[in-house]
């Protein structure tokens, strides 16, 4: 009688753990500027805009997490005027490090 109890709880846990993983792939994900709705996807346009603190330019390392950032590098010409080039790094510490960045947004750049 209770190894029976015991089959039928481990069957009853099983399928309780099935549904709330399946569940959550419909929820959004934390750190993800995109959104699935049907086919069609949304991205968030209204990111928040970081500026590089001047304590941040003159650091000897960055831990490695990986949280990626899109940065603005205000590129060098020879000519003017130059557009700045959006780069993804791997997360603000390593973006700020560059001297040519100035701001940078969460999230990896999207190329339009």
């Amino acid at each position: 009688m209770k190894n029976t109890i015991l089959i039928i709880f481990v069957i009853i846990l099983g399928l309780v753990a099935v549904v709330l993983f399946k569940g959550a792939e419909s929820l959004p994900r934390p750190f993800d500027d995109k959104v699935i709705q049907g086919d069609t996807k949304v991205v968030d346009t209204q990111k928040q805009v970081f500026g590089c603190e001047p304590e941040q330019r003159n650091v000897d390392a960055c831990i490695e997490i990986f949280k990626p950032v899109c940065a603005k590098i205000n590129v060098q010409c020879v000519t003017s005027p130059c557009p700045p080039v959006q780069e993804t790094f791997s997360n603000s510490c390593n973006a700020c490090k560059n001297s040519l960045v100035d701001t940078y947004v969460e999230g990896e750049c999207i190329v339009e």
